[in-house]
């Protein structure tokens, strides 16, 4: 698991959520319903997941990105509360998005301020929410959704650490679709195990997944092309982008807004794709 500043900086989406929370099993869950005019059939047996980064539930814009991925997708979409009620950064917390150059060096505040973020977050993340930990209880999460609400195909789009989630499970075999956005750092080997159509939403500049392991993460798919285990796959890379511009963006700087929306309409055109 890697993380950099950026993990913990960003804007709040402006909006109010207009979804529900709920509960499966010991799992809170905001749920964003497919609205009746553009529900489509294959609601009935597919949905679609929102993986959070680690502010979680708290913080508004994952379910307002929720909202969003039920209307254009015609999929109802749940947003699990990955960390148990204790996210490893508090909304509160989170930092303005004042540096956003691409092949610019951070200011020293910014370095200071998330080497303090981590110094208080480190005991939740290496107990409680260790990413290990976060992918069985997602696992246990989808395998309720499936039985409780009779789905067959669920596909999980997730950002930063939830983007590490959607490659969590996959030697678990319960996602039929994923879309990985910015991901906090894996091992490559869960992308050799991926048995799940995959899209990949990639930052210009991130520490936590760079460019050279994205290289090698789409060589490793490449090289399935021809075999028995060959996967539709995916990548995107966003220019002008810092890790986490497909959550928390900076929607006054107009590359970045872009950037933004070309993620969503990327995400929900493949879950259009492999789930419908």
């Amino acid at each position: 698991m890697k993380l950099c500043a950026d993990c913990i900086a960003g804007t709040r989406l402006t909006g109010t959520p207009t979804g529900e929370m709920i509960k499966l099993a010991s799992t809170d869950c905001y749920y964003a319903r497919a609205p009746d005019d553009v529900r489509v059939p294959a609601a009935e047996k597919s949905a679609i997941l929102v993986f959070t980064d680690i502010f979680g539930l708290p913080l508004g814009n994952p379910k307002i990105m929720a909202d969003g991925y039920a209307k254009e997708s015609g999929l109802d979409v749940y947003v699990p509360d990955m960390f148990a009620g204790n996210p490893p950064v508090d909304d509160n917390d989170l930092r303005t998005y004042d540096h956003w150059q691409v092949g610019v060096k951070p200011p020293i505040w910014k370095n200071l301020g998330f080497t303090w973020q981590i110094f208080k977050s480190m005991p939740n993340l290496l107990t409680t929410n260790w990413p290990s930990n976060v992918g069985k209880r997602m696992k246990t999460f989808i395998e309720t959704l499936k039985k409780e609400k009779g789905l067959e195909k669920i596909g999980a789009v997730g950002y930063c650490f939830g983007g590490m989630m959607v490659a969590e499970m996959a030697p678990y075999h319960v996602l039929s679709s994923g879309v990985i956005c910015h991901p906090g750092g894996f091992s490559l080997k869960l992308v050799t195990q991926m048995d799940y159509p995959v899209s990949w939403v990639v930052a210009e500049e991130d520490f936590a997944f760079p460019a050279a392991k994205t290289v090698e993460a789409e060589q490793l798919l490449a090289a399935r092309t021809e075999r028995s285990d060959a996967i539709e796959y995916e990548f995107k890379r966003y220019m002008g982008t810092r890790h986490g511009f497909a959550c928390r963006p900076a929607l006054d700087m107009p590359e970045v807004k872009k950037a933004w929306e070309d993620a969503a309409e990327q995400t929900v055109n493949w879950f259009k794709k492999t789930l419908i």
